[in-house]
């Protein structure tokens, strides 16, 4: 009779610790996604800090180029030159103007204040080579509109940024290391600068 009782006592005692075991389970789990997701809006050097300590406000900065264990950026490849932007909307939006030759690749990625990409681009945008963005936030973009005219198509790609501070990575293709030059020359004719300071 004993073993019996003992075996239905174990068993009772296996059942009752099965809603705390899974308990457990599901906050570590919990707890291990919310630390990942975390991460990036509480490391110190997250990228925003990165291109703020060698690139100024509102004008593009070419950045090192990419040798092995040298670059502002981990897995930089050498092939691409590279320049940021970084930008503040709360001293009003940005402009973005570059002229792009033909077959020539050109990306651009638009990074909030937490390394997110919020949107991203190629020279493929450009109309007849031209390409112009202006960057704002959505009070921003609400008073350009209001200010539209209702025969006239916008002569720009509107973009609204998720957060007031953040980055533009422009990446040029250089096909052979010979190139490489010229690609940071095209990176470097890129304009940006606050809407204001850039009107015609």
């Amino acid at each position: 009779m004993s073993a019996p009782r003992f075996h239905e006592r174990a068993l009772d005692a296996l059942v009752g610790a099965l809603p705390w075991a899974a308990a457990i389970v599901v906050i570590a789990g919990i707890t291990h996604i919310v630390s990942i997701l975390a991460m990036p809006r509480l490391a110190p050097r997250d990228s925003f800090a990165r291109v703020s300590a060698v690139a100024p406000l509102h004008q593009t900065t070419l950045l090192t180029r990419a040798t092995p264990g040298v670059g502002e950026a981990p897995f930089d490849d050498p092939a691409l030159a590279q320049g940021v932007c970084r930008y503040d909307l709360s001293q009003g939006p940005v402009r973005l103007r570059a002229n792009l030759a033909p077959e020539s690749l050109m990306l651009m990625s638009f990074h909030s204040r937490f390394g997110d990409i919020f949107y991203s681009m190629t020279d493929r945008s450009a109309t007849r080579g031209r390409l112009e963005v202006l960057l704002l936030t959505q009070p921003q973009l609400d008073d350009v509109e209001a200010e539209d005219s209702e025969d006239e198509l916008p002569r720009e790609l509107r973009i609204v940024a998720p957060t007031r501070e953040g980055f533009v990575l422009l990446r040029a293709l250089a096909e052979f290391p010979g190139e490489n030059e010229d690609a940071r020359r095209r990176i470097a004719s890129i304009a940006c600068g606050l809407d204001k300071d850039m009107k015609n």
